[in-house]
């Protein structure tokens, strides 16, 4: 099997390394994610396989909120859309 070199944040790196088991290469833990989220067919086992990976910092978590805000503030929303 061939293997490739990628580069990752730091965060990004250290959120993989805390989702990694015990004996679980960074290529399988990666392939593990991939494989639960796209098995995922409710937002329900979206979330589930996001439990898998350590909590984000706050700093993450402030940049998250903020494209979510800008997202939300660059749309026009149904008021259906929103329920």
């Amino acid at each position: 099997m061939s293997t490739k070199t990628i580069a990752v944040d730091t965060r990004v790196y250290e959120r993989l390394a805390g989702a990694k088991r015990e004996g679980e290469s960074f290529s399988k833990v990666i392939d593990r994610l991939l494989t639960e989220m796209g098995d995922a067919h409710t937002g329900r086992d979206i979330l589930r396989g996001v439990e898998a990976f350590p909590p984000l910092s706050t700093e993450d978590a402030e940049v998250f909120l903020g494209v979510v805000a800008e997202n939300r503030a660059s749309e026009e929303w149904e008021e259906s859309d929103l329920r």
